[in-house]
């Protein structure tokens, strides 16, 4: 059996019809999906809430058990800590969290690289 548990940000609390978060560590929430078969058999929502930095984030993802990341926007940090964790991280989704599982399920995204990760954390 094929099963797998992955993460989404979200806007707000996170649903199937939450909007997808454009960037990971400014989400309000995660919606932990676990699909198993091709098939979402299960959606739980992970607050973000508070923290001072997306380490924390990254923590909550690991003791949630989630072996994947898939998400709009990611800056360098939470990108290394994840891969470092062997949570793969894929990207390129936007929509609806029911939206980017879809694209996730049709090959759609994109595994993530230095290159295509967020800038916004990088000091000139």
């Amino acid at each position: 059996m094929d099963r797998i548990k992955l993460a989404i940000p979200c806007i707000g609390q996170a649903s199937l019809r939450a909007e997808v978060s454009p960037h990971f560590g400014h989400c309000d929430s995660y919606a932990i999906v676990t699909i198993e078969d091709g098939e979402v058999k299960a959606m739980e929502p992970l607050s973000n809430g508070e923290h001072s930095d997306c380490s924390e984030s990254v923590r909550a993802l690991l003791a949630s058990k989630v072996n994947l990341m898939v998400v709009g926007g990611m800056g360098m940090r939470p990108y290394m800590a994840l891969k470092d964790l062997g949570i793969e991280v894929r990207c390129a989704i936007t929509g609806t969290v029911a939206e980017a599982i879809e694209s996730y399920l049709k090959g759609e995204t994109l595994s993530m690289t230095q290159d295509t990760m967020c800038k916004c954390h990088e000091r000139d």
